[in-house]
C-alpha cells in the first residue's frame, strides 16, 4: 500500500490520503482510531471538510458496510456521489470487500447518490427494530445496493 499525505496551507500534515481527484480528497484524519475507517471528504482548493465516509470492515446484513454524509451547508454539489465514486475506485487499497449500501426505500436522494456512483440494486433486507435507522420499528425494510470491488483490476 502506498501512503500519501495531505499538506495544509499552514504546513500541517493530515494523515493518509486514500484517493483524490481534481476537486476532492478522501483523507483519514490523524485523530481517527477505531474498528472502521473514517475518511473526511476534503475540498482540495479550500481544505474544507464537507462530509465523511465511514467504511466498516465487517459487513452487517441490514446496514451494509459503508455510510456517507455531507454536512448540510455543502449539500447540493454532488459531493457524496463524487466521494463514493472515488472511494469505490480505490477501496481495493484497503479491502477486498465489495461495497454494500443500505438505504431506506423513501430516501430518494441517497438512492440517486448510490446509483450515480455506480451501485446496483442487490436485495431487500429486514431491519431489526433495535437499529437506530429503523426508527423504533417504523421502517421494516431497506434496499441494499452493491458496488463491486475491482480488487486492483483496471476498469
Amino acid at each position: 500500500m502506498t501512503y500519501s499525505f495531505f499538506i495544509l496551507e499552514d504546513g500541517d500534515v493530515m494523515n493518509y490520503v486514500l484517493a483524490q481527484n481534481d476537486e476532492i480528497s478522501l483523507v483519514m484524519p490523524d485523530w481517527h482510531y477505531g474498528e472502521e475507517d473514517l475518511f473526511e471528504i476534503v475540498l482540495n482548493d479550500t481544505k474544507e471538510v464537507v462530509g465523511n465516509i465511514i467504511f466498516q470492515h465487517k459487513i452487517d446484513n441490514a446496514t451494509g458496510n459503508i455510510e456517507y454524509k455531507i454536512f448540510e451547508e455543502y449539500r447540493g454539489n454532488n459531493y457524496a456521489k463524487k466521494a463514493l465514486k472515488l472511494f469505490s475506485s480505490n477501496v481495493s487499497e484497503i479491502s477486498d470487500q465489495d461495497i454494500f449500501i443500505s438505504i431506506l426505500p423513501n430516501n430518494t436522494a441517497s438512492i440517486k447518490t448510490a446509483i450515480g456512483a455506480g451501485a446496483i440494486f442487490h436485495q431487500v433486507v429486514e431491519i431489526p427494530e433495535k437499529y437506530i435507522f429503523s426508527e423504533e420499528g417504523k421502517y421494516k425494510y431497506a434496499n441494499v445496493y452493491i458496488i463491486k470491488n475491482d480488487r486492483g483490476v483496471s476498469k
